[in-house]
Parts: structure tokens; C-alpha cells; sequence
């Protein structure tokens, strides 16, 4: 029987029958493995070379419930490091290919995995879970919470003058994959050490997104998408925009669409200008943006702001916190205050219990006490409000956080405040 499993879900699998068996796949499991998350998915174009395992899975953070030797429930984590506010940026664990077969459901294997991997989360010291969820209603029962939303805006080019002119010194060169992939990793570093939800990429993770021709979408030789740089006045890459184009005409007019995969830059003037070109794109005749903040500064920037339409708004990372006292003490706080928090943690009731949270601008300290709690809520909760992403106020208005002490909804507000709010650019 399993190892680590949850009592309601191992005895589920006994009144069955089912012998099932719990565990990290071994090196000549990786093709199994990538089958089973691709039949989980419903994608059958991803039973090949480009599964999970060729994606950057670490293999001692896989786990696979198999039934008679056959994967029929798959997980893992990506290894890096979210940046929180203070500008710390903390190991968490990027849960990602969280899968059961469709002849597997309802049996209690996203439980057994979701515990055990947490059991394992917390042995190797990581303080926090993070995730993208296919789906949004899954995962706040084990305690991950809606941390970071995303936006998806259209604007056409014919509206697309700025208030401001945005120029500089320096200037902009388009390079190929190869060149892109050694320049563009230290940019986005730079980038997300001051950034709030924004997670680490490794080398290997760059390479992987460039490395087009290996996904055989686009011919042999072919990038998948353009890369242009910003350099300064004396040649240092300071920015970079990744976009592809969609080529379309109408009538003999040129009509395409140009799709903004991502911009990062160091500095906002320097994002002006690359916002700037991508606007300026000859045959273009209307910029899709995906993945950007509920802030985005670049409305603000447009002579007529009504122009840029937003054509969905969405949950994006899903954060769990798995070590308390780490976690709270590891970001800084919006004001001087200490705050008891009352927290339910129903998945991993160690957790639960009083936490007094003493915070500023310059640290914390957070420990468990026998006071009464200001405020009390479950751990989803905490992982929803631990970036700044939603207030305390609105929590309290949707009946998900319970005031004790007089006021300490609009303390909460105040302490956990974050801006600009928090945003993730990473896909896991």
C-alpha cells in the first residue's frame, strides 16, 4: 500500500482492492511518465520528444501513483525561487504536470500526491508551493490560494500614439535565437529580484525556449518568435520584447497581428521604447498582449486609454504556504504593526493555530502564541493576501477572513499592502 498517502484515501483504495504504489519515477520511466501527462492533459501532440521530462523536471521531483506498473497519476516541481515583497527571494517549490487518468478519478490520488508532495516540499526547506492551475477550483482545498491575476489586452495600432514620445541614446537590434539566449537571461534576473510573484529561470530554461526547432512546430531553421534588445549608450542589453506575427491581409491591406509573448526592462523608459517598436511594426494592424499585471502602466501611457481592450481577466499563480514561521518572516510589511492571525490549515493542521506576525518595512519576526487571534482565516487565505495580490478588506467582504479585533481588517490592509501588485511573467 501507499507510502505517505492520506488515511481517507488509502482506505478508499482498500475497500477497492487496488494495490497502488506511490513514488518518484526511476530513469527509464521518463517516456511513461511524459504519456501519463500527456493522457492526463488530453493533448495526444505532446506524446513526443518534448514531454515533461525534456522540459526540465527534476526526476527526484516527480511523483507517479502506478497501478499494476502503468502511471496513471503524475506530479512534479520545478526547483527556484519567488521573489516577495521586500525584494527576498525565497525557495518554492513550482508544482507543475499535477495529473490523474481519467479512469482514475475520484479515487483520493490528487490527495495521496498533493500530501506527499507537500511532506516533501517541507523536508527540503522550501517555504512556499506555487502553481498554475488548469483548473481554479482544484487547489484551494489543499490550501493554495489565488495569489496573482494576469490580463489579456488588444490594441489596435491606428490608437496607439503615447502622451509622451519614448526615445533614448540607445538603440534596438533583433538577434537570433542563439544570440538572444545568452543576452536576455540577465536582463530578466535583473528584472525579477524587484518584482513580487516573479520566479527564478535557470539557464536550462532559457535554452529550452529557444530551442524552437526542437518542438517541430515551425520548420527547421525557423524561430518561433523574434527577439529584439534594447542596448544603452554603451552597448549593455538593458530590455528585451519576445513576439511572433500572425500574417493576415484584408482586401490587399496588410492586417496582421502581432502577439507580445513578453517584455522585460530594467527601467520604465527603456519598456517605453520597446512598447514603442512593437507598436511601430510595419503590416501590423493590431498588438495582442497576454499575461500582463491588473496595473499595466502602459494604459496610462496612450493618448486614448478607452482604445486598449481587455479581453480576459484570470487567476495565474496559486501560492501555498507550507512553512509558516518562514514564510513570514522571509517578506516585509507596508507598516509597523504585529497582527495575530488565527489560521485553519485543514490539509497540513500543523500549521494550524495563532501566529503573531510582527512586521515593518525593515523585517519581521513571526511565532506562534496563545493570544487571541485579530484575525482568522484559512490557509488558502494566507496564500492569497502573502503577496499583497488582494486586500484583507476584500477577503472580509467575500466572508473569507474573520475580524476579531475591532479594525484589524483595515490593519491587515495596510500590512500586507503591496505595489505595484504582484505579477508572474513564468509559465509552469
Amino acid at each position: 500500500m501507499l507510502d505517505s498517502c492520506p488515511e481517507h484515501a488509502c482506505l478508499e483504495w482498500e475497500t477497492r482492492g487496488v494495490d497502488l504504489e506511490l513514488r518518484p519515477i526511476t530513469e527509464d520511466e521518463h517516456s511513461a511518465f511524459d504519456e501519463a501527462v500527456a493522457t492526463g492533459f488530453g493533448d495526444a501532440a505532446q506524446m513526443s520528444d518534448a514531454g515533461p521530462m525534456s522540459m526540465g523536471v527534476e526526476q527526484d521531483r516527480t511523483l507517479a501513483v502506478l497501478d499494476n506498473g502503468e502511471i496513471v497519476a503524475t506530479a512534479g516541481a520545478f526547483t527556484f525561487a519567488m521573489t516577495v515583497p521586500g525584494g527576498a527571494q525565497v525557495p518554492t517549490a513550482g508544482v507543475t504536470m499535477v495529473t490523474v487518468r481519467p479512469t482514475h478519478r475520484r479515487r483520493g490520488l490528487l490527495t495521496a500526491m498533493m500530501d506527499r508532495q507537500l511532506d516533501d516540499v517541507a523536508g527540503i526547506g522550501e517555504p512556499l508551493a506555487a502553481l498554475t492551475a488548469s483548473e481554479s477550483l482544484i487547489y484551494g482545498r489543499f490550501g493554495y490560494g489565488l495569489a496573482t491575476v494576469r490580463t489579456t489586452w488588444e490594441l489596435d495600432t491606428d490608437f496607439a500614439d503615447f502622451l509622451t514620445p519614448a526615445d533614448d541614446d540607445g538603440r534596438l537590434r533583433i538577434l537570433g535565437k542563439s544570440a538572444a539566449a545568452a543576452v536576455v537571461g540577465p536582463v530578466y534576473d535583473a528584472v525579477a529580484r524587484g518584482r513580487v510573484g516573479e520566479v527564478t529561470r535557470d539557464a536550462g530554461w532559457w535554452l529550452r525556449v529557444y530551442d524552437a526547432d526542437r518542438r517541430g512546430e515551425w520548420p527547421s531553421g525557423t524561430p518561433k518568435f523574434f527577439t529584439v534588445v534594447h542596448e544603452d549608450s554603451a552597448k549593455r542589453v538593458d530590455g528585451f520584447a519576445r513576439y511572433a506575427i500572425d500574417q493576415a491581409s484584408t482586401h490587399g491591406l496588410a492586417a496582421s497581428i502581432l502577439r507580445v509573448l513578453e517584455v522585460q526592462a530594467t527601467d520604465p523608459a527603456v519598456e517605453a521604447v520597446l512598447w514603442r517598436y512593437l507598436f511601430d511594426v510595419d503590416l501590423v494592424q493590431t498588438v495582442a498582449v497576454t499575461d500582463r499585471p491588473l496595473d499595466d502602466p502602459v494604459r496610462w501611457r496612450l493618448v486614448d486609454p478607452r482604445r486598449m481592450r481587455v479581453t480576459s481577466t484570470n487567476d495565474h499563480v496559486w501560492l501555498r504556504i507550507v512553512d509558516v514561521h518562514a514564510a513570514m518572516t522571509a517578506r516585509t510589511y507596508g507598516v509597523e504593526d504585529a497582527l495575530v492571525i488565527g489560521l485553519h490549515d485543514r490539509f497540513r493542521p500543523a500549521n494550524s493555530g495563532s501566529w503573531l506576525v510582527e512586521g515593518a518595512r525593515d523585517g519581521a519576526a513571526c511565532a506562534r502564541t496563545d493570544r487571541e487571534p485579530d484575525l482568522v482565516l484559512d490557509a488558502s487565505d494566507l496564500g492569497a493576501i502573502y503577496l499583497g495580490g488582494v486586500d484583507v478588506t476584500t477577503l472580509a467582504r467575500a466572508g473569507r477572513v474573520e475580524e476579531r479585533t475591532l479594525g484589524a481588517v483595515a490593519r491587515g490592509d495596510r500590512f500586507f499592502a503591496q505595489r505595484p501588485s504582484p505579477w508572474c511573467t513564468t509559465h509552469f
